[in-house]
């Protein structure tokens, strides 16, 4: 049996395609990473995010999800993604296919 949802999870669900610029894996919780500098760390693993979210929210590797909302660039000889945040993402060679369909549909 699973546990009923936190009202925090929800909120953070429904207005994650405006606000959040990625999430980050930290053992076993999750940093969502806003477009204002801020961040917040809940409880629930990645993967649990991870099976919620659609596009433009895609993992590109084991530790991060991110929102193509939000990205600059992608770099397709080192496999990179810049953010709005100056952040570089580096994509997992397994989920680089991925990451380039999902491209194309922007």
């Amino acid at each position: 049996m699973q546990n009923k949802p936190n009202p925090k999870h929800s909120q953070l669900i429904q207005n994650v395609p405006n606000q959040v610029i990625r999430l980050e894996g930290v053992e076993n919780y999750t940093r969502f990473i806003f477009d204002d500098g801020s961040s917040k760390l809940m409880s629930y693993t990645l993967k649990k995010y991870d099976s919620k979210l659609n596009f433009p929210f895609v993992r590109v590797n084991k530790s991060c999800i991110v929102n193509f909302n939000f990205c600059l660039s992608l770099c397709q000889i080192n496999k990179r993604i810049q953010l709005i945040d100056g952040s570089e993402i580096q994509i997992s060679r397994r989920r680089f296919e991925e990451v380039l369909k999902n491209v194309v549909l922007i």
